[in-house]
């Protein structure tokens, strides 16, 4: 009976050794363990009796966990081939096998010495490196550049990706003959960096009609089941793709009814005459419609973020890629009492989620109390939210939670735009939904009849405040936003090179330094022609590309720089300290 508690134990352990919201129970120093062991075919005979005899009855030979006993279980086993396996370091493993999971889990430090429990780290290892190989021949040769711990996309079987289709798309995407009045492409409204968003609060078409809501980051949109913000039926970025080109309500590229304009424009140029035949070598005309949206959707399933300053604190080995103050700011994120991750958690910072072999989609719709209106109707029109597929009253005000990576340059915020700033956005939340209190949109959000469960007051200390915006600032992945490989095809090294525009000079006062990131956050005065003054308790982050200036930074040190803009960031060079934030010092250089 002792031997079948201790295996129904041990079936757990990689359950419990995570929390609730993934983060291992190891202490940090076990993260840092790495295996002396290779993980070999060699190595796992070795292993493989340790793990028959402790772990393969409920685990299964191959770690899927799928025994009869694991289904009797009250909490089913750890899939140990799944890709979560990815997230967890081989000290942490090595670290519950030998330590145990307080009731959950026995020690078996007694049972298998420091070598054996290092093979069975390794072995548990080769179960996910099999799985991960056979996942990769569902998907054919192309070889993904994934994030660590990030799973397979899923990818619809009439489209597989290759490198070629993915050269093709990338071309298409920025291209602006793509619509009618070839003004704009669709990067023009999924900016490379802005985290493929544009900074509007409403996207702008062609003809330059508004649009009802802004565009949404397509930062990992490989991983969503469904696109756009309330629209349940979009379900490929083949399918959605045809919306910006074809669509009439709005109109964005306005290429209705003129599909063989399109068709001979493309064929025309002889860059992509040679593009099509290689991304479509059985076709014997390459060029349609279907080609078109295939290509872009291939390009963009690459456009994948995961080497924020958060991701390699996680999941690397520097455990001071982000500042005590972002750490501080993780555990309130995770918490019961904000309960931000219901909603914007797992690897994608997002509840709506799919990958290869994931079982099934997850889709989620919520009301987060952005309006209350009175009537029957409690959101303005037309951003009614799921409401307009299902015309159901309870889905009205429901949108689809985006993902929080690269968060902090991705303002304004929600569908329509109207949370202007991060710290805005934190605000609503602790207020449990927006009070607004004249006009037309006048109403208590936090009283709105089909806000979610998770979207309630909660108190925050302004270093509590800070501390969350610190954790997602730290969501911010530098690489995404100016990797050449996502980047504009069509620009000339020599454009690339063109002089920096005008310097300003700011004064201001710093708030946070962020060593790892090449960036800090102050409140500063206004720089006439460039940018508004920022006070307390608002910052605004400005990188810092000289790392010896960062370094001798700290907190609350008045400072004076020159500030030039760089694509969607302000860039601060020559630092330099100042006695005060004099406004009449300000100016250009």
């Amino acid at each position: 009976m002792r031997t079948l508690l201790a295996l129904l134990c041990f079936a757990l352990t990689v359950c419990h050794a995570h929390d609730a919201h993934g983060h291992s129970t190891a202490p940090p120093e076990a993260r840092l363990l790495k295996s002396p062991i290779p993980v070999t075919d060699a190595q796992a005979a070795v292993a493989q009796p340790a793990y028959d005899r402790l772990c393969a009855g409920c685990h299964g030979a191959d770690g899927k966990a799928r025994t009869p006993v694991a289904g009797k279980l009250p909490v089913r086993p750890t899939n140990l081939a799944e890709y979560l396996m990815e997230s967890m370091r081989d000290g942490e493993i090595f670290w519950v096998i030998g330590n145990g999971i307080g009731q959950n889990m026995p020690a078996f430090a007694a049972q298998l010495d420091e070598t054996q429990r290092w093979q069975v780290v390794q072995y548990v290892r080769l179960l996910r490196l099999h799985q991960r190989n056979a996942e990769r021949e569902k998907l054919g040769p192309y070889e993904w550049n994934l994030p660590p711990g990030f799973p397979l996309p899923n990818v619809p079987l009439d489209d597989p990706m290759t490198k070629e289709k993915v050269a093709l798309g990338r071309y298409l995407f920025y291209d602006k003959r793509l619509s009618l009045n070839q003004t704009q492409a669709c990067a023009t409204c999924h900016r490379q960096e802005r985290a493929f968003t544009d900074g509007r609060s409403r996207g702008v078409g062609s003809t330059g009609q508004v649009h009802p809501r802004g565009p949404m980051s397509l930062v990992n949109v490989a991983y969503a089941p469904v696109l756009t913000w309330a629209n349940p039926l979009a379900r490929t970025l083949e399918m959605q793709a045809l919306v910006p080109l074809f669509g009439e309500n709005p109109i964005e590229l306005g290429m209705t009814g003129k599909e063989d304009l399109l068709v001979q424009r493309l064929k025309s140029d002889a860059r992509y005459r040679k593009l099509f035949a290689a991304a479509f070598p059985s076709e014997a005309d390459p060029f349609t419609v279907r080609a078109v949206t295939q290509a872009i959707a291939s390009f963009e399933r690459t456009i994948l973020s995961g080497d924020s300053p958060y991701d390699r604190y996680r999941n690397g080995d520097d455990p001071n890629a982000i500042p005590e103050s972002a750490k501080r700011g993780e555990a309130l994120f995770f918490s019961e009492r904000l309960e931000c991750f219901h909603c914007h958690g797992g690897f994608n910072f997002t509840g709506t989620v799919d990958y290869l072999d994931k079982g099934f989609a997850e889709v989620e719709f919520h009301n987060t109390g952005l309006y209350n209106l009175n009537g029957k109707l409690s959101y303005p029109p037309p951003n009614l939210g799921l409401y307009e597929f299902t015309h159901s009253e309870e889905d009205i005000g429901k949108f689809k939670a985006p993902t929080l990576r690269n968060i902090a340059v991705t303002a304004p915020y929600m569908h329509d735009g109207s949370i202007k700033t991060l710290e805005e956005a934190v605000d609503h939340y602790r207020s449990g939904g927006r009070t607004i209190k004249t006009g037309p949109n006048a109403g208590v959000g936090s009283e709105n009849p089909n806000k979610s469960e998770f979207v309630k007051r909660f108190d925050l200390s302004p270093q509590e405040r800070a501390d969350v915006l610190a954790f997602l600032r730290s969501l911010t992945d530098r690489t995404i936003l100016t990797d050449p490989s996502l980047s504009d095809p069509f620009v000339t090294v020599s454009a690339r090179s063109a002089p920096q525009p005008p310097r300003y000079v700011l004064h201001g006062q710093v708030v946070h330094v962020y060593l790892d990131a090449g960036a800090i956050t102050l409140y500063h005065d206004e720089v006439p022609g460039l940018i508004r003054a920022m006070k307390a308790p608002y910052a605004m982050e400005f990188l810092v590309p000289d790392r010896e200036s960062l370094k001798k930074l700290r907190a609350g040190q008045t400072i004076a720089a020159s500030v030039r803009r760089q694509g969607a960031d302000y860039v601060l060079e020559d630092l330099r300290a100042s006695p005060s934030t004099d406004p009449t010092r300000k100016g250009k250089r």
